[in-house]
């Protein structure tokens, strides 16, 4: 049987979130404070080949990349922003 070839890359940016917070006083301004995200989905799948159950654009978190790699099933390439995908666009 053939392994399922998947290629994945790190995003950092997932590891915080910007979220809207009103001044103390004034309910009409705001201002925008990053916090830290629980579980990240900080990996995503930029190509695969030979799988149907996850597709290019999918988002993992730590412990989904720990058992992937794992798995005797699938050949899992990781890769650092921007090794494997150029540009933003989705493919």
């Amino acid at each position: 049987m053939n392994k399922s070839k998947i290629t994945i890359e790190y995003d950092e940016a997932c590891r915080t979130e910007q979220k809207r917070v009103p001044y103390k006083n004034s309910k009409k301004t705001f201002t925008h404070k990053s916090f830290k995200v629980k579980d990240p989905k900080c990996w995503e799948v930029i190509t695969v080949e030979n799988c149907m159950s996850f597709s290019p654009g999918y988002r993992l978190n730590e412990k989904q990349v720990e058992s992937l790699c794992k798995n005797p099933n699938y050949d899992v390439q990781i890769g650092l922003p921007g090794q494997f995908r150029v540009t933003n666009s989705r493919y």
